[in-house]
């Protein structure tokens, strides 16, 4: 492959200016149209859940593990497989390089029946900023794009910001004492040589999002109520302490070590789940905080879906106790029969056993239920 390459420099170094243009221009119909066709791919694989079948906990995560895509381009491009059936005509103007990537992706969440072809129209050609700017006229956007950044790296020996002064301009150099010019000169020079390492300093996070003023007075209730003043001054603090107060609460592994610690002196652990006889079947599908706690324990806090390959799914948010035989058909609540999934295959293994659209009935009936 190195050697493939290397030959391709020597045949496009032979090209004219006007013939490297016209291939490069070629490549990029090629890229679109590939991209645009790989997003079809995106939309099926989506409707027949074969990333989470293949053990991923999301489309998501299989496209960066397991078709090796950049994180960065990854949201887009399944922000339009999510409306491509229904848009086609995104696809299409991706494909003839009417709009970007980026730009599709910008307009899938604002499409219509009625003005899907408008809008794409009017943004052909656009930039991202342009785009944007369009798009305030269709739905303004929040004060603030939720974002969590991590800080730019600093060395413990480096001067605080307050303290910085801008460097002085460098002096430019003489025509006669630059270097010569080099035949194919890199991509993009350096601008400064490497820095000396320092002592590393912890990493810090930037958090930032738009919140209603519910939020904003329950914000200072819990300061005033923590005994923190300033509450805005001492954001981090005030939310430090009510994580610490939410993991103690909800943690299961702070709830399993807590019961451990209270269990140390017993010779054997309480088995408590069975409020029936052993061989009786169970009446509802309570499960005993002490029973969900040691599961969680076992399955190690991750989903143990295991995928048409063997790979075990890596999710350890949202994590649900799941029933490996079916509860509404065995009635058995015995730990060995519970299992911790993540909601996406909780919800995979529902439909296998009782049928996608009896699922998707039983959702609508709950959200039925739920709304005013």
């Amino acid at each position: 492959m190195v050697e493939e390459f290397r030959h391709y420099f020597t045949k496009i170094e032979k090209l004219s200016s006007d013939e490297l243009l016209r291939s490069a221009q070629k490549l990029v119909v090629s890229e679109n149209t590939s991209i645009a066709k790989l997003i079809a791919h995106l939309a099926e694989m989506s409707s027949r859940k074969t990333a989470l079948k293949l053990g991923y906990n999301s489309l998501y995560q299989y496209c960066i593990e397991g078709l090796n895509l950049s994180e960065g381009a990854v949201p887009a491009r399944i922000h339009v497989a999510n409306v491509s059936r229904r848009f086609p005509q995104l696809l299409v103007g991706l494909a003839e390089r009417r709009i970007s990537l980026t730009v599709a992706a910008l307009l899938a969440p604002h499409l219509t029946e009625d003005n899907v072809e408008q809008v794409i129209s009017d943004c052909a050609g656009k930039t991202r900023k342009k785009t944007e700017e369009y798009l305030v006229a269709i739905k303004p956007k929040p004060v603030f794009e939720p974002s969590i950044r991590k800080r730019p790296a600093t060395t413990a020996l480096d001067p605080s910001p307050r303290d910085t002064t801008a460097p002085a301009p460098a002096p430019s150099m003489s025509p006669s004492l630059s270097s010569p010019v080099l035949n194919h000169p890199p991509v993009e020079t350096p601008k400064s040589s490497p820095s000396i390492l320092q002592p590393a300093r912890p990493a810090i996070f930037n958090f930032r999002f738009s919140a209603d003023m519910e939020f904003k007075d329950k914000f200072e209730r819990l300061a005033e109520v923590m005994g923190v003043e300033n509450a805005q001054k001492n954001m981090a603090v005030i939310l430090e302490k009510a994580l610490d107060i939410a993991l103690e609460k909800k943690d299961p592994k702070k709830k399993l070590e807590r019961r451990r610690k209270r269990q140390s002196s017993a010779k054997e652990k309480s088995r408590s789940n069975e409020v029936t006889e052993k061989d009786e079947p169970a009446k509802s599908r309570y499960v005993a905080s002490e029973v969900s706690e040691r599961v969680h324990d076992r399955d190690g806090y991750q989903c143990v879906y295991l995928g048409l390959d063997g790979r075990r799914c890596t999710a350890r948010v949202g994590l649900q106790l799941d029933h490996r035989k079916p509860f509404a058909i065995f009635r058995s609540n015995d730990e060995a029969d519970l299992r911790i999934l993540c909601a996406s295959h909780n919800l995979l293994e529902a439909e296998r056993v009782y049928g996608p659209a009896f699922i998707q009935q039983k959702i609508a009936e709950q959200r039925k239920s739920r709304s005013p």
